[in-house]
């Protein structure tokens, strides 16, 4: 069977996951949109806990004491995609294509099954259960990153446009590449240099000035703060960061202060914008080791520093976003900064 591959734009530098076959070209131009499954009860999923026969092995799981791999009693279940962008078994090939720059689709793509009953989601789960469920993410990136073949593990939610098998079922992805992606190359670049310049976090820099303006910020506990972003791309786009400097999200030791102000945050959203979908993605450090080993991020673990970027899907780009690559934000981050924290419309 044909491989999916990556592909590099010369022009641009840019890397596109180009799929071999197999997708339904009329899900792609049809004007209807997927909606979450409102019926939870009449939904049957292979997910479901007691349909573990039903599903791939599971990769990693948080059981209760006793229970068995591949059976009831778990809280979080990690499993490889059924129709994985990236596949795990091979090497990458890279190879030139006359003037064009080609490797095999080599990667990592995982579910996170993040609870065993559906119409769960992060925003009316327990504290408990978001904390298993960003306890999984941890050991999934502490695991990935120990192939030398991956530069970068990211975590994605998309929530409100599941696919029907996944209706009604919390889940996320977890996928692993063998290219640093552009936008986290631009932060990384963009981190070092401020570093370079002047010695300090970029990202410390900017939880000390949001905290000290009070225009942005959300919401904060101790270790954790949740603020709109100064330039941010799209309406209510919200960003969760720790609060003291650190490079790696697998570094942490405080899921539990994070689970609550990341909930808080989703309730916000949830309640205050009518329950729209959003999309979440880690933002984390790259694999350290690859990176050394071809003499990258010299003061990667000084100048970067994790976060989870929320943002709100409304459709709201314009012609002129399409063209340029210039994004237009129709609510300012005050303005939603004052609309979250009240929960009301102005």
């Amino acid at each position: 069977m044909e491989r999916n591959q990556f592909r590099r734009n010369p022009v641009t530098g840019q890397w596109s996951i180009i799929l071999a076959d197999g997708f339904d070209i009329n899900e792609l131009i049809s004007a209807v949109r997927t909606q979450r499954q409102p019926d939870h009860a009449n939904t049957s999923s292979r997910y479901h806990e007691g349909n573990e026969a039903d599903t791939p092995p599971e990769i990693f799981a948080i059981r209760d004491d006793g229970s068995k791999k591949d059976e009831p009693g778990w809280a979080v279940r990690v499993l490889p995609n059924t129709q994985p962008l990236l596949e795990i078994h091979g090497e990458l090939n890279s190879r030139g294509v006359g003037q064009y720059d080609v490797l095999d689709g080599v990667g990592a793509h995982e579910m996170v099954i993040e609870s065993p009953q559906p119409g769960v989601d992060m925003s009316n789960m327990s504290l408990t259960q978001l904390q298993n469920v960003l306890l999984a993410y941890r050991a999934r990136l502490l695991d990935l990153k120990r192939d030398a073949r991956f530069r970068y593990v990211m975590v994605h939610k998309n929530y409100g446009e599941a696919t029907v098998d996944l209706a009604g079922h919390a889940h996320s992805h977890i996928i692993a590449t063998p290219i640093t992606p552009a936008r986290v190359k631009a932060e990384l670049v963009n981190a070092m240099e401020h570093y370079k310049h002047k010695e300090r976090c970029l990202f410390c820099d900017i939880v000390f000035q949001e905290e000290n303006d009070d225009e942005r910020v959300i919401l904060a506990n101790e270790h954790f703060v949740a603020l709109a972003p100064f330039a941010a791309r799209a309406p209510f786009s919200v960003w969760v960061m720790p609060r003291e400097h650190e490079t790696f999200f697998e570094w942490n030791d405080q899921y539990g202060a994070l689970a609550q102000i990341l909930q808080s945050v989703l309730v916000k959203i949830k309640t205050t914008l009518n329950d729209p979908n959003f999309v979440m993605v880690l933002h984390t450090g790259p694999n350290l080791s690859t990176g050394q080993h071809r003499g990258y991020w010299k003061t990667l673990e000084k100048d970067y520093h994790w976060y989870f970027e929320i943002t709100p899907r409304f459709r709201t780009y314009t012609s002129f976003e399409v063209g340029s690559g210039f994004h237009v934000n129709v609510v300012s981050p005050e303005r939603a900064t004052r609309i979250l924290k009240t929960e009301k419309i102005d």
